[in-house]
């Protein structure tokens, strides 16, 4: 406690030296419940709040240098959202872990205390012509369907790498080169995963045009190749080679007065370096598009907006992984493709859940919002009226149906169903936004999982209200 007070007034204490600390942030409160999360006749259910502050300061060194961190406060202790700006769950037990070496919850006076975790820090220095980052730093691009640094006042998940770029800057055009090391085992270079990327960007304000391409080459040493874990489908768990994929991204947007547009497409190939059960080397092959409209208000009191996207599946009577998934913070529903819902998983969406075992014990009725959107084709028109200048009324109705079989599954019907959401959208003061949303889900007999199966597809409903404070 001494060493932090000391760190405080320290950083405190800088402008007398001449330097500036800015600090910007933001403060998260929720509440979910799913009565229903397995569409079954005897439902499994969730019910949680989060509490989350996130802080960042930015130094300011010297004339266009700055070092920046996050400082990320009561952040979940679940193993699998430790990473994650998710946030720690009321009722922070002083048992936990079971033991009762911190005392007894059902005596218990006060609750477990939290952490805090240090996510970014990195060096940025502004010049005439570019800019340099240097450290771990955020990484976002285009809508956010793959590269998203989690900046929405309710997002959960954060995208970052330990990185040296300098995007230069000539007009609006823009280009930045990035070297960034996913992995490091020690200090020799045997045992590692590093990221080539290399991003260019059009950006003309003036008639509110933008456009850009990202690509990345992620490859591994033989050693450091942990693919065996990402749960591929029809995996041995037998190491062939180093790991070696491509994903390229590539973004447009238009906006008119009455209309906007954008468009988002992303392909992912390579190879894994893991065997398949078949003795074939299981390869990486798929896509995602994903595109927006929207007809501001403007004048009018009524918005009008649609998301539409294909996300490829898996194939399970191939050695390839056709399997794609977009970042977590790209929601198009309440319930659907955010929370894990039915008894099967039918999306395929396995390489981006933790392992469900120990430490996580991760259920359907026990995770947080973690699920993703993949394997899909979704059609999401919405509307949103404007009681006041305070108080917006939006829905959404998604309609969605799956790509491919990813289980085999005999008799397998693709429809998903439809889902109905309302949301109150209320914003008191600038920068405090206050959300409270019911989403009604009416399943397809894609939850039924087969005619073998046969699982119940049930209605359900989600209810989420949340407040959101940013500075």
């Amino acid at each position: 406690m001494k060493k932090i007070l000391n760190l405080l007034i320290v950083l405190c204490s800088m402008n007398a030296y001449a330097i500036s600390i800015d600090w910007t942030g933001g403060y998260r409160l929720e509440y979910v419940s799913v009565p229903n999360t397995t569409l079954a006749s005897s439902p499994g259910s969730k019910e949680y709040g989060l509490n989350y502050l996130y802080l960042q300061p930015k130094i300011i060194g010297s004339d266009g240098i700055n070092i920046i961190s996050r400082f990320d406060i009561f952040g979940s202790d679940v193993p699998a959202y430790k990473n994650s700006q998710l946030g720690s769950f009321w009722g922070g037990g002083l048992n936990r872990d079971k033991t009762g070496n911190n005392g007894a919850n059902v005596t218990s006076q006060n609750s477990d205390s939290m952490g805090v975790r240090t996510s970014q820090l990195y060096l940025n220095v502004n010049q005439e012509y570019g800019s340099l980052v240097a450290g771990r730093a955020p990484i976002e691009f285009g809508m956010g369907i793959t590269h998203n640094a989690g900046r929405g006042a309710f997002d959960h998940w954060i995208d970052t790498r330990d990185m040296v770029g300098y995007r230069f800057i000539v007009d609006n055009v823009s280009f930045m080169p990035i070297i960034a090391k996913t992995y490091q085992q020690d200090f020799g270079l045997a045992s590692t995963v590093s990221d080539q990327i290399f991003v260019m960007e059009y950006d003309n304000k003036d008639i509110g045009a933008k456009a850009g391409v990202f690509h990345q080459t992620r490859r591994s040493s033989d050693t450091s190749n942990d693919g065996a874990l990402a749960g591929f489908p029809g995996s041995t768990g037998v190491l062939m080679g180093g790991f070696k994929s491509q994903t390229v991204n590539v973004f447009l947007e238009r906006k008119w007065t009455a209309f906007e547009f954008r468009l988002e497409g992303s392909f992912l190939t390579g190879e894994t370096g893991i065997q398949h059960t078949n003795g074939e080397e299981i390869k990486l092959n798929a896509y995602a598009i994903a595109s927006e409209i929207l007809f501001p208000a403007n004048e009018s009191k009524w918005e009008y907006g649609a998301k539409f996207g294909l996300v490829s599946g898996d194939d399970p009577m191939t050695s390839t992984y056709e399997g794609y998934q977009l970042d977590r913070n790209y929601d198009i529903a309440i319930l659907m493709f955010n929370h894990r819902l039915g008894q099967a998983d039918i999306f395929g969406n396995g390489p981006i859940h933790a392992n469900n075992g120990a430490p996580n014990n991760l259920t359907i009725s026990n995770s947080a919002d973690d699920e993703a959107i993949g394997n899909t084709m979704y059609l999401a028109p919405s509307f949103k009226y404007s009681w006041n200048e305070k108080l917006d009324w939006k829905n959404t109705l998604v309609y969605a149906q799956l790509m491919t079989n990813t289980n085999n599954f005999v008799d397998f019907k693709k429809d998903l169903g439809l889902e109905l959401d309302t949301e109150f959208i209320y914003k008191p003061r600038e920068r405090v936004t206050w959300s409270t949303g019911i989403g009604f889900l009416f399943p397809g007999n894609a939850w039924k999982a087969g005619s073998a199966n046969n699982f119940d597809n049930k209605f359900s409903y989600g209810l989420t209200t949340k407040a959101a404070i940013t500075f």
